[in-house]
């Protein structure tokens, strides 16, 4: 895999139906498309509703139309306007990738294709000069130049993987969307962001590895390191450890936060070489191609998940070889999900009092209003819990007067069950203790405890759900 994918980043194949022509012809390449998706209200997570999203296209081979992933979470109907006009074709979502932030549609209407050409990966990225952006807006191809202004790695949009990114300034407004950026009539990149006239894109050696990852039966997905790690610029840090290398290597802090990997690194370790480059003291290596650049972006450079990474460490006075497998993203791992793609939100309602797992969505919905434990026990990962459910609300009833104010309260065990999940609260509801339902919360909530009668929940739940008007008392 990782020859494989080493290959693939040396020299970018092209994705084609036929070999293109380097003129590039943005009427017969670029499409538009509408998106109609579901979204959710995390506050009043049994609230639906649907939304449209627009965004560019490009056509890349055959059948297979290259866009990001941004916008697609929910989607149910995809339509794609080719050359301007007003037919919609109906698109089918082929592959995604939300960590890489890039999708694949399809369209089976054989017209669609007629007149259509596929746009060519450019083979290397420039590292400065001139570039043209394309977008269709309000029935017409708009263009743009732009100017490189640095190439880097950074954070993913739609995720927590790092890798490289190309920044742009241009004048343009309201971008972000997938607008196509070419250079000499190839394909750099797709944008996925846009502010105060600079572009953020989405590059094409990131695209092609992914592409590449696509084809194979089984994807081992985008890889990261699941380690933190501080520069040591102060020669007093690397000299305390015996480390008498002069701007070399860095010290890690943390291993395994996401609960991705905890193997090989440990928290102290000076590391100082990845998969052969040297690091310095700021966490910089030389890339062949794009010179200097974060060492965060090795776990995506010429990688996938899975990979056996070889590093040197600096470990209790002496010089370790050691081989980090690169641990596959997943958001489910972590205590706190970071985010959730084409799922409704999860809760359970009973007895008027509304369970939520603590998940990114949910914590975005809250804003400011996020419960003020949060972030103490997503810090001390308890190792203890799968994830954190919360009392989100309470709907009042007679049945639960006097605890109608509490919300937003960290549930520790219900009738004696330590709580992880929505699953662990439905088994633990199905098992009172002497006929009462006794629900706990974590230290240092404002309310510790709460008693409601068993029998009268079950009755209370369907009479809340009439006159709330609530849809279902649970959605797992």
């Amino acid at each position: 895999m990782t020859k494989f994918l080493s290959a693939a980043w040396l020299l970018l194949s092209t994705l084609a139906i036929a070999a293109p022509n380097t003129d590039f012809s943005a009427k017969a390449s670029l499409v538009e498309i509408e998106i109609t998706k579901k979204t959710y209200d995390y506050k009043i997570p049994w609230v639906i509703r649907n939304s449209q999203t627009r965004k560019n296209g490009i056509v890349i081979g055959e059948n297979q139309i290259l866009t990001t992933a941004d916008g697609l979470s929910g989607q149910y109907l995809c339509r794609i306007r080719k050359g301007g006009v007003s037919k919609q074709y109906t698109a089918t979502l082929s592959w995604i990738d939300y960590y890489s932030n890039l999708a694949v549609l399809s369209v089976e209407d054989p017209t669609f294709w007629q007149g259509m050409e596929p746009a060519k990966l450019v083979d290397e990225l420039p590292l400065s000069g001139n570039l043209q952006v394309y977008r269709w807006r309000s029935g017409r191809i708009e263009s743009r130049a732009a100017e490189i202004i640095r190439l880097y790695v950074g954070t993913s949009k739609m995720s927590y993987i790092q890798h490289l990114k190309l920044s742009a300034s241009c004048e343009i407004d309201s971008a972000g969307w997938a607008e196509v950026v070419l250079h000499d009539g190839q394909l750099i990149g797709l944008t996925t962001s846009a502010a105060n006239k600079k572009l953020t894109i989405l590059p094409a050696p990131v695209i092609h590895s992914a592409l590449e990852r696509r084809q194979l039966d089984d994807d081992p997905g985008a890889g990261c390191f699941d380690f933190d790690w501080m520069s040591a610029k102060n020669p007093a840090l690397m000299q305390s450890k015996g480390f008498d290398r002069s701007e070399t290597g860095v010290v890690i802090t943390e291993v395994g936060a996401r609960r991705l990997a905890d193997n090989t690194l440990h928290a102290g370790d000076i590391l100082f070489e990845i998969d052969g480059f040297p690091i310095d003291n700021e966490g910089k290596y030389v890339d062949p191609h794009y010179g200097r650049l974060s060492i965060n972006g090795l776990a995506t450079r010429a990688h996938a998940a899975g990979d056996s990474m070889p590093m040197k460490v600096w470990r209790d006075g002496r010089e370790l070889s050691v081989n980090y497998q690169l641990p596959k993203a997943d958001f489910d791992k972590s205590l706190i999900p970071e985010r959730r793609y084409d799922q409704a939100p999860s809760y359970l309602m009973a007895g008027g009092l509304v369970f939520q797992p603590m998940d990114g969505p949910l914590l975005a919905a809250l804003g400011q209003n996020k419960p003020v434990l949060i972030d103490y026990y997503n810090a001390t990962a308890d190792e203890a819990r799968d994830g954190l459910v919360i009392l989100s609300m309470v709907l009042p009833d007679d049945f639960n007067r006097g605890y109608e104010s509490a919300r937003l309260m960290i549930v520790d065990q219900i009738n004696e069950q330590t709580i992880s999940n929505l699953d662990d609260v439905v088994a633990a509801l199905d098992a009172p203790i002497d006929g009462f339902q006794h629900i706990r919360f974590v230290h240092d909530e404002a309310m510790r405890h709460m008693v409601l009668d068993a029998a009268a929940m079950p009755e209370t739940t369907t009479r809340i759900l009439q006159h709330y008007r609530i849809p279902h008392a649970q959605s797992l």
